[in-house]
């Protein structure tokens, strides 16, 4: 539910664009101003807050959404139903939406990196390009560009020629894959990018309006910047449980009596030393999603293959029952080792594979409570860690408190 609220939230920020466009009455008249200095402002804020947390694929969706604005800026208003207005227009419609689509399939880079300086020179080169062809007269190109190739394929009556429909199209489609399959913020908020675009160039040549929508994804993209680089300092890209910081600062607001369980895997070394990081790594997520599950607990990874259950309002005796029913659930989880024969996909009838490798997983756990610590948190923590110490001293796969 938090990554699905996460990609709908940019939506407000649309509305508020929208409000800006089509009730003018409802903002000061000093607006019209406001909004002919704001788009630089948020785009040189963007583009700072890119270079500083070094996101190459945020800096040149900037620059991509700052070189439409102020092409459509410059040249639409002339003639926004013809001439090089509409050619403007058109060529901007089908460029954005595929360069935003190329970008969100970019690995990430430094923003200072020679892929992603490279990339700026070619988004910068485009501008360029199309004032050399419409100078240099070539109509069959500028027809192509608001040509309808395929009537049964388009939406009738919108101001986008076919040709940007479709690549509005395609890159809402690619970049949706994309976040679908990274859990990507800077791809969500470059879907909703593509959607602001979408509402401002369909305005039909309508520099301003246009401007308002491209600022506004413009906004949701540094948004989207600033979520990443938050994900990135509090949660744990590998299992996405909280981070340590994010235990430190939990902690820290929490009120009244709570427990804190430090949890280790057994024997991990021995894991990733005989079958390799990439089935430690798939260990360490079926133990993260195990504690995640823990009720009325709130799990976080410590480090390497330590984890953390902060419980608020609780006692120790009181979430000793859960902790066992956590340590019997790992210890008893069938973690079996993907054979060469085995497919990536569960068919709809599972054969048996030539070869099958069940590792056995188990964990140890200490707890403590803030009632013998005075709520001070360190003190809980080291507690915690103590028992843990206890319990690894005492066989291991078992609580100790």
């Amino acid at each position: 539910m938090k990554v699905v609220a996460s990609f709908l939230l940019p939506a407000a920020l649309l509305a508020v664009a929208a409000l800006a466009v089509n009730a003018p009455g409802l903002f000061p008249a000093s607006l019209p101003a406001f909004l002919s200095l704001f788009p630089w402002v948020v785009l040189a804020a963007g583009a700072v807050l890119a270079v500083r947390f070094r996101r190459g694929r945020a800096l040149l969706a900037f620059v991509a959404v700052a070189a439409a604005d102020q092409l459509l800026q410059r040249i639409a208003p002339a003639s926004p139903s013809g001439g090089a207005g509409r050619f403007a227009l058109d060529a901007t419609a089908l460029l954005l939406p595929l360069d935003l689509a190329a970008i969100a399939l970019l690995p990430e880079r430094s923003a200072l990196s020679a892929s992603v300086l490279g990339g700026l020179a070619a988004l910068a080169a485009q501008p360029a390009l199309l004032a050399f062809l419409w100078l240099s007269y070539h109509p069959g190109l500028a027809a192509a560009l608001h040509r309808e190739l395929v009537p049964a394929l388009g939406v009738p009556g919108l101001p986008l020629a076919q040709p940007a429909q479709w690549g509005f199209a395609v890159a809402l489609v690619v970049v949706a894959v994309v976040w679908a399959r990274r859990g990507d913020p800077l791809a969500a908020g470059l879907e909703w990018a593509l959607a602001a675009a979408f509402i401002g160039l369909a305005a039909g040549g309508d520099a301003r309006s246009a401007s308002v929508y491209l600022t506004a994804g413009a906004l949701i993209l540094a948004t989207s910047l600033v979520e990443s680089a938050f994900a990135l300092a509090y949660r744990d890209g590998l299992t996405g449980l909280p981070s340590r910081r994010a235990l430190d600062e939990a902690i820290a607001v929490t009120r009244g009596a709570f427990a804190v369980a430090m949890a280790d895997i057994d024997h991990f070394k021995e894991v990733n030393d005989r079958w390799g990081h990439d089935v430690g790594d798939q260990v360490l997520r079926m133990v993260a999603a195990r504690l995640a599950a823990v009720e009325g607990g709130r799990a976080f990874r410590y480090g390497g293959e330590e984890f953390a259950l902060l419980f608020a309002g609780r006692s120790c005796a009181d979430v000793r029952g859960g902790l066992e029913a956590l340590r019997k659930a790992v210890a008893e989880a069938a973690f079996t080792l993907r054979g060469g024969d085995r497919p990536k996909r569960r068919p709809k009838q599972p054969r048996p594979t030539a070869r099958q490798v069940r590792i056995a997983v188990t964990i140890s756990i200490g707890a403590a409570d803030s009632g013998a610590h005075r709520g001070r948190a360190e003190a809980v923590l080291k507690a915690a860690d103590a028992a843990l110490y206890r319990a690894k001293q005492e066989g291991r796969n078992r609580v100790v408190s």
